[in-house]
């Protein structure tokens, strides 16, 4: 396993996540960051509209959540992930997507985009 910032990057994503640990999104965000939760909207610019867009995770029944870095450069990345949950209504989804990354020099987060697609 590397110790780049970018996989040390996944891999705090990938834990926050699996502990719902919302907050602890706003440590890997720069100050100053584009957040892209669909890529047909505008990103979220303010810590405000992450923690907002993140509050699904905690009704979330997590069964996987495999977070793979595909390019794991100094300050750029890519990755895949595939998830599958349970939502409050016990009705199970499947989703796979992409990932890119960019840090700044601190390992936090300048740009994140995201495209997936879910399965029912």
């Amino acid at each position: 396993m590397s110790n780049s910032p970018v996989q040390k990057w996944f891999d705090e994503l990938k834990r926050i996540w699996l502990e719902k640990d919302v907050a602890a999104l706003q440590s890997i965000l720069a100050d100053n960051f584009e957040y892209y939760e669909d890529p047909y909207l505008p990103p979220f610019t303010t810590w405000q509209e992450v923690e907002a867009a993140w509050q699904e995770v905690k009704s979330q029944d997590i069964e996987t959540l495999d977070i793979k870095v595909l390019i794991d450069g100094a300050t750029e990345g890519s990755g895949m992930y595939h998830f599958i949950f349970k939502n409050q209504t016990g009705t199970e989804y499947e989703s796979k997507g992409a990932y890119y990354l960019k840090l700044n020099e601190e390992s936090k987060a300048t740009i994140f985009r995201q495209w997936w697609t879910k399965k029912e």
